[in-house]
């Protein structure tokens, strides 16, 4: 799979403004948005190409949210890097912001991210149950947000740790949420977990999926690489 993100989201950096300089010379993005991180904790990053043109609409500790636009500005959607508060007390704070953003814009929309809860117990391997009060308040929010789950293709699950004796701990909690007029317009996009040896997290990217030539719409689409 050909892995050269328009788009990248990086989570959890712990860097200051001036220490993502080196990343993004590295990885060739030089435009972009860095949230810094508070006391070496948290830190958000989104970084695009220079040919791709790209509005910041609003962004905090926990979210970005831009407007990508194409075909000379004819078209555009919203895409949006989510960070759900790792703190499960104050979950329901993450949940108020994805709320909030559904309401700001009528431009087809992405919410893509680690949201730190599962929908389903099915997304869970290991450790404590999930109370189910706590996964229903997440497929409220998403509901209220006229958002859907995007689906995904590779592992099942997104992150894993080992917990010592009691063994390992698998969750599904990195997934993209799409209005239901960013899929109509999208509607070959594809999002892939791709494990990595640096991180607990898989990468998600997502990408349209291969269709024969004869399907293949003219105008550009977008990949998208978050870890």
């Amino acid at each position: 799979m050909e892995k050269d993100p328009t788009l990248v989201f990086l989570m959890e950096t712990k860097f200051k403004v001036s220490e993502m300089d080196g990343i993004k010379r590295k990885i060739e993005r030089q435009e972009g948005l860095v949230v810094p991180s508070v006391n070496r904790g948290g830190g958000l990053a989104l970084l695009w190409k220079r040919t791709v043109k790209v509005d910041v609409l609003t962004y905090s500790p926990r979210h970005i949210d831009v407007v990508v636009f194409e075909e000379q500005g004819t078209r555009k959607w919203r895409f949006i890097d989510f960070y759900g508060h790792p703190e499960t007390g104050k979950r329901e704070e993450s949940w108020k912001l994805l709320e909030s953003l559904s309401n700001r814009s009528n431009l087809p929309w992405i919410c893509m991210g680690d949201y730190n809860e599962v929908m389903y117990a099915r997304e869970k391997e290991g450790g404590r149950v999930r109370p189910e009060g706590q996964m229903r308040n997440f497929r409220e929010a998403i509901n209220r947000s006229r958002l859907r789950d995007l689906g995904y293709v590779g592992s099942d699950y997104t992150w894993s740790r080992r917990l010592g004796s009691r063994g390992w701990v698998r969750e599904r909690l990195d997934r993209a949420l799409v209005s239901t007029d960013w899929a109509e317009m999208f509607p070959s996009m594809k999002l892939y977990h791709l494990s990595n040896s640096v991180s607990d997290h898989c990468i998600l990217v997502l990408k349209e999926a291969r269709v024969p030539w004869w399907q293949r719409k003219r105008s550009k689409l977008f990949r998208f690489e978050s870890m």
